[in-house]
């Protein structure tokens, strides 16, 4: 699916479309950092929240992701 057919997970006011809390500090997390292929999780931080969703990171062909 192309990023602009995606559906948005936050709504017009920034919330969380699943749990309503502010959108912006949903914390991103890699299940391996050397290769995000293996997708990851999205969480938010709100205490008592059990708001959480897999993700899987759409790396192009030959794209190159570097680490320090």
């Amino acid at each position: 699916m192309e990023p602009q057919n995606q559906p948005s997970l936050e709504d017009e006011k920034g919330n969380c479309k699943r749990c309503g809390h502010p959108f912006s500090p949903h914390l991103v997390i890699a299940f391996d950092t050397k290769d995000f292929t293996k997708g990851g999780e999205l969480r938010c931080p709100v205490q008592g929240c059990n708001c959480f969703m897999t993700l899987s990171f759409d790396l192009k062909k030959n794209e190159n992701v570097e680490s320090e």
